[in-house]
């Protein structure tokens, strides 16, 4: 029911531009953008709207390009740095990265990478904005160019500090949230060679041996498989023998066993292989893992739930009423069949698999 083409260009021009180009159809004065943000995030994101609508609308952003990642690629950037809409812009990335064709649409541009992870360093943790950055760059990590990215800038350092709450960078101490997204995103970026040397290079061993035994099976599973990568290097398999990693591994394998808990037991199991490794065993250590991202199909759009911090309890009513003046309605005879043609081709490229 959306013109894309002019929701698009509504969000990519310039204030002035905006206002000469959208103040007549608006009857004097265009909707702020942070009231399109919004009323964007609310559909996108809204809990009473079915799943399947929801993954529709998304993918129809990535079509017809609404944020300007390939058009204008400094429209997200400069999004991003204005503190009065900073904090949506984040949710509704942080939305579209739930699913492989936001993930794709977004990475297009890593600029807006490089500006979430400036927000990531610079903001307390389990702040509103800390919390959707970090929901942000977790769902990115499974993209190999961002992981690329993101060791470069310094993240497996800072997720470090973090998880071992030190660092002169970290603000405050870590909640539930911070470790286990943040857990998440490091056993992302240790599948990457630089990764992996950055880990062993800031002493990952000792973070990692204190979060073994979290309550929380996501944060061990995401340790475990953190280490998995890790104990692929030679060196890395030399100081954690030295520091008793296998012990402490028999230990909790005899703990699982005795619990019943499979899952754990059977990580424990691998990670014992691995750690038995000689250095002519096992792959290259310097081989690359994940070196394309034709397996990036992960969706989980309908687990999201953060977006709801920020909607709050703002009817969808009113934030649909920004919307109004981007109405096919209002457009030209012919825009609506030929954006649902433009769609259907966009759909028939090959979205990932199970995204639509």
């Amino acid at each position: 029911d959306l013109d894309f083409s002019r929701l698009a260009q509504f969000i990519r021009a310039a204030p002035d531009e905006r206002l000469r180009l959208f103040a007549s159809a608006a009857g004097g004065v265009p909707p702020s953008m942070a009231a399109v943000l919004r009323a964007l995030l609310q559909r996108l994101a809204s809990a009473e709207a079915p799943v399947a609508h929801r993954r529709g609308f998304l993918a129809a952003m990535a079509c017809f390009d609404v944020l300007g990642v390939r058009a204008r690629p400094q429209t997200l950037p400069e999004l991003l740095r204005d503190p009065s809409l900073a904090e949506l812009a984040l949710g509704i990335l942080a939305v579209l990265a739930c699913e492989a064709i936001g993930r794709m649409y977004i990475v297009a541009n890593l600029a807006c990478v490089e500006a979430v992870v400036g927000i990531l360093k610079s903001q307390p943790l389990d702040s509103s904005m800390h919390i959707q950055a970090l929901a942000a760059m977790q769902r990115l990590s499974l993209r190999r160019a961002p992981q690329d990215r993101m060791i470069a800038l310094g993240l497996v350092e800072w997720v470090l500090g973090c998880l071992g709450w030190q660092g002169e960078a970290i603000h405050g101490t870590p909640s539930e949230f911070s470790l286990e997204f943040g857990s998440a995103m490091l056993m992302n970026l240790a599948l990457r060679t630089a990764g992996k040397r950055r880990c062993l290079q800031c002493d990952a061993l000792s973070v990692l041996l204190n979060l073994m035994e979290h309550w929380n099976p996501q944060i061990r599973t995401h340790v475990n498989g953190t280490f998995y990568s890790l104990l692929s290097l030679p060196n890395f398999r030399e100081v954690a023998r030295s520091r008793g990693l296998e012990g402490v591994l028999k230990s909790i394998h005899k703990q699982a066993a005795s619990l019943g808990d499979e899952v754990s037991r059977r990580q424990i199991e691998y990670l014992l292989e691995q750690l038995a490794l000689t250095d002519g065993d096992g792959p290259d250590a310097g081989a690359e893992s994940g070196e394309d991202d034709d397996d990036d199909d992960e969706n989980f759009l309908e687990e999201e739930e953060l977006a709801g911090l920020l909607l709050g309890d703002r009817g969808g009513r009113s934030a649909e009423e920004a919307l109004c003046g981007f109405s096919l309605s209002a457009s030209t005879p012919g825009t609506a069949e030929a954006q649902f043609r433009e769609f259907r081709a966009f759909l028939s490229r090959g979205i990932p698999r199970g995204s639509c």
